[in-house]
């Protein structure tokens, strides 16, 4: 009860800060970014390079809390500060335009976004239910508590102004109306375009590897090396679970086996974890098998692999642009149903005919066979036209934001 009366004080406060904002002069030239957990990726990642790039009329931040960003960006040529020094806290005063890929918070502190416009990159097309159009699962009192104990435990640690947008990008227009209600804004605040992270997907090999040399870390310089030593890289990528944290070990119950198949048939065998997913196994003495960095951008790295294991990520939606093959793996289908969300869409309807396998014995047999495919069974891995587009217009989003604050488009 002290914890939660504490957390109400804060965040009457800041609610008291925000609104003095208000009398602020904000420079509608002035755009700060940033991305989830002080991570420099995602849609606000891409977005900030290509804004850089192409719109220099501009002054783009990238704000975070963390020390080896604003390293890593700065010695890149970029502007960026800490979200709690000086300069960065002078920033988030003054710009009128806040780019994040979750929420508010994942810039600065709410407290001094008072009077901006929040626009909100997101960060997958929703096959599962998200944000305020929750109906169960442990994260639903965040959107929807049940009672005034409830209200009082979410305005203590998440008050809904933090998951306040003035708008919110999406990938296709059948996705306007989820969009809108889900993040609770007008059908015309909903902004149909490419999400800037596919960006790397139409990008030629050098491009690739210019980009991974100049923007990315040296643990995805080697994991790319390393890539280039297999005929075949598949990447599993599962979504996280609401109510399983730990379902990779009922996912992969015997390493000892997957990779002596993917030894067998060529294969790096690459896993890569959700950020809060609980995956603590040692598997540093497989040949074939690897655990990526859970914070490793993956997206640079994806067209380099020849195939996608996954099961509720919106991942394969992105993945589908590529046209390689992709297999989904809903070993726990019904559990997720029953535990975590519910889904927009039939699962089953979206996999119909599509390569799905239920068991781990399943997934060997494919990594098995793979000598036995052909080149031209690829295409059956596509067509999710309903919910993408394969736009390379990434500027689309800077004409919005300057439409939305009335700032010439020159």
């Amino acid at each position: 009860m002290i914890k939660t009366a504490r957390g109400i004080i804060r965040s009457l406060a800041v609610y008291l800060l925000y609104y003095l904002c208000f009398l602020i002069s904000r420079n509608k030239k002035i755009w700060v970014y940033g991305s989830m957990a002080g991570k420099f990726v995602d849609n606000s990642k891409y977005f900030f390079l290509y804004c850089n790039k192409y719109c220099r009329n501009i002054r783009h931040i990238w704000l975070t809390d963390s020390k080896e960003i604003v390293q890593f960006l700065n010695s890149n040529g970029f502007e960026c500060y800490h979200n709690k020094s000086w300069k960065g806290i002078n920033f988030a005063l003054r710009a009128k335009v806040f780019i994040y890929s979750s929420y508010i918070t994942d810039v600065c502190n709410l407290a001094f976004t008072g009077g901006g416009f929040f626009f909100n990159l997101w960060h997958g097309i929703p096959l599962k239910k998200i944000e305020y159009d929750f109906t169960k699962g442990p994260l639903r009192y965040l959107y929807a508590p049940a009672n005034l104990k409830g209200k009082l435990k979410r305005f203590s640690y998440s008050p809904p102004l933090t998951k306040k947008h003035d708008a919110v990008l999406t990938t296709s227009a059948n996705l306007k109306k989820i969009f809108s209600s889900a993040f609770r804004v007008p059908e015309e605040k909903v902004l149909v375009a490419q999400y800037p992270r596919v960006t790397p997907f139409f990008w030629n090999e050098a491009e690739l590897e210019n980009h991974i040399l100049n923007f990315e870390n040296h643990s995805i310089r080697e994991l790319l090396h390393t890539m280039k030593q297999f005929d075949h890289v598949w990447v599993y990528m599962p979504t996280w679970r609401d109510a399983n944290l730990s379902f990779l070990t009922e996912a992969l119950p015997d390493f000892e086996k997957l990779n002596t198949i993917c030894r067998e048939n060529k294969i790096l065998f690459l896993i890569k974890t959700h950020i809060i997913t609980e995956f603590n196994i040692d598997l540093s003495n497989f040949s074939n098998i690897k655990l990526t960095d859970r914070n490793v951008d993956m997206y640079p790295l994806l067209p380099f692999t020849t195939a996608l294991v996954t099961d509720y990520s919106s991942i394969f939606f992105d993945y589908s642009l590529l046209k390689k093959r992709i297999i989904f793996y809903p070993f726990d289908l019904e559990e997720y149903n029953s535990g975590s969300r519910e889904f927009y869409f039939d699962y089953n309807s979206i996999v119909k005919n599509r390569e799905v396998v239920y068991s781990f014995q399943g997934l060997l047999q494919l990594l098995n066979n793979i000598s036995d495919e052909k080149n031209d069974t690829k295409t059956q891995y596509n067509g999710f036209d309903y919910f993408t587009n394969t736009s390379s217009d990434f500027y689309a989003p800077v004409k919005f934001i300057k439409e939305s604050i009335g700032l010439k488009d020159v």
